[in-house]
C-alpha cells in the first residue's frame, strides 16, 4: 500500500498540522487512519479513484465494455 506523502497531505488539504488535516479529510468524507505521531494516513488509490472516476480499474487491466456489444 503506498499512502500520500507529507507535500502531497499538505497540498490536498491546504493544512500543515496533522489534526487540521484530519478534521479536513473527515469533513470532506475521505477514509484515513493515524499513524503512531497522530500523521493522517490516505491510500494513493483512494484518491485517484475519487479525482479521476473514469480510471476505475485501478490495478492497471482494462477490462471490455460487454455492454457496448448490445
Amino acid at each position: 500500500m503506498i499512502f500520500l506523502n507529507t507535500e502531497e497531505m499538505q497540498d490536498l488539504t491546504g493544512f500543515k498540522l496533522a489534526t487540521r488535516q484530519c478534521r479536513w479529510l473527515a469533513d470532506h468524507g475521505y477514509p484515513f487512519d493515524t499513524s503512531r505521531s497522530g500523521k493522517p494516513k490516505v491510500l494513493r488509490t483512494y484518491l485517484e479513484q475519487r479525482l479521476c472516476p473514469g480510471l476505475s480499474n485501478i490495478n492497471g487491466i482494462e477490462e471490455p465494455n460487454f455492454a457496448a456489444l448490445r
